[in-house]
């Protein structure tokens, strides 16, 4: 029988090594030493934690709060190598959900779901990915 932290330390070198981290890692680089775009990352993700923890406490946002947190993160994409790096973060995380998913379902623990990225965007700012 392994023990299980050294399986988390592997699952931790697996996920350095993926695809995913690289494109996160790159992307990271890309805005190099931009102190502004990475203020400005840093107050959407405290709205976004911010409004995730009123959801998850049974609160609804308003339109008003679904409008600032839209408008701050059009404010981001406004620069490629921005949005090319909040595009790669949601990936990251989306992955580390995942796992998270797969590891609490094989011990039949039922984790609260955080609100996804959608459910905090107003309706009509959703992007269009039936193409992709």
């Amino acid at each position: 029988m392994q023990n299980v932290h050294d399986c988390a330390h592997e699952l931790a070198r697996a996920l350095r090594e993926s695809q995913q981290y690289q494109k996160y890692q790159q992307a990271r680089d890309n805005i190099g030493d931009d102190d502004r775009s990475f203020k400005l990352i840093s107050q959407f993700h405290q709205r976004q934690f911010e409004y995730q923890a009123k959801q998850m406490s049974g609160g609804e946002l308003s339109d008003e709060e679904r409008e600032e947190l839209a408008s701050l993160r059009s404010i981001l994409e406004l620069k490629p190598e921005v949005r090319e790096y909040l595009h790669a973060e949601a990936r990251m995380v989306q992955m580390i959900a995942d796992v998270q998913g797969i590891l609490a379902g094989a011990v039949n623990l039922d984790l609260p779901q955080a609100p996804s990225e959608e459910d905090l965007t107003p309706p009509g700012d959703a992007e269009d990915t039936s193409d992709q």
